[in-house]
């Protein structure tokens, strides 16, 4: 007996009609959202200003480390501006991984797509990442002399990239999670090392003493370019054309590749809760 491989055409119509559904599903990724928003600040004194705090208090945090006591990075402005960025991929990771572990009897008894539930958490921190932006504009950008110009239009371009490079994160780190429980004690552990590889406690000229295939290997890493980007629309800084370009192919591939993996486990996920 043998057995035919599905066409293209069949997998574009699935992925069609799986698009189609999570749109007819929007209003239930909003209140998932708006709902783990609310029950995550309902016990603290200062609620939804924390969305606020938390990312001001890690920077500080930061700076206070490598910009005072190890003095290797002293503005502020640099600092910042790549924490919040990486910080929305990082929770990204790890949101996504907990996502459909944490709503375990949600999905043994409702029938949706799955892929609603890293959205919702990608939504809830997206919130989160505007309001970090919000702060660099309004406490730090002030003192650090940066006079916001034309270049923050990059942020219409930028956002909506690194949206689908931390779907494609949250979907990878779901599908992931699910048979292997472990994945989530182990992403703290990735995304300090891959803090530490990226461009935000240390300055961009540390790469000029480094040889020629160590700095290669550094600009690998998909952060490189994005926080360019960023820091451009953010700071004024001259944008590569290489960067760009760069992050446009690595989010596109990390959104499709996680999202592909998601899809094509989802049916499976249910015997694994």
């Amino acid at each position: 007996m043998t057995t035919t491989t599905p066409s293209p055409v069949y997998y574009a119509r699935r992925f069609n009609e799986y698009m189609a559904e999570l749109w007819r599903r929007r209003d239930f990724v909003w209140f998932l959202a708006r709902g783990n928003i609310k029950a995550r600040n309902a016990s603290t004194v200062l609620g939804l200003a924390w969305w606020v705090l938390n990312p001001l208090l890690l920077g500080f945090v930061y700076f206070f480390i490598f910009g005072l006591i190890f003095p290797t990075q002293r503005d502020i402005a640099y600092l910042l501006s790549g924490i919040f960025v990486f910080h929305y991929s990082s929770q990204s990771m790890s949101g996504g991984a907990n996502s459909i572990i944490g709503n375990s009897k949600l999905l043994v008894n409702i029938r949706f797509p799955r892929l609603i539930l890293p959205i919702a958490f990608l939504l809830e921190s997206t919130f989160g990442f505007l309001a970090s932006l919000v702060v660099l504009y309004l406490i730090v950008i002030p003192f650090a002399d940066v006079i916001p110009g034309p270049s923050i239009l990059w942020l219409l371009v930028a956002l909506p990239l690194q949206i689908v490079f931390n779907l494609g994160l949250a979907a990878a780190t779901a599908r992931l999670a699910v048979p292997f429980r472990d994945i989530t004690n182990l992403i703290p552990y990735l995304t300090r090392i891959w803090l530490y590889m990226s461009p935000i406690i240390w300055p961009l000229s540390m790469l000029e003493s480094v040889s020629e295939t160590f700095q290669g290997l550094f600009r690998l890493n998909p952060m490189f370019p994005i926080i360019a980007v960023y820091r451009t629309a953010l700071l004024g800084y001259p944008l590569a054309q290489a960067d760009l370009v760069a992050m446009v192919a690595w989010c596109l591939a990390i959104g499709v590749i996680g999202v592909a993996m998601f899809i094509k486990f989802e049916g499976r996920m249910v015997r694994y809760l």
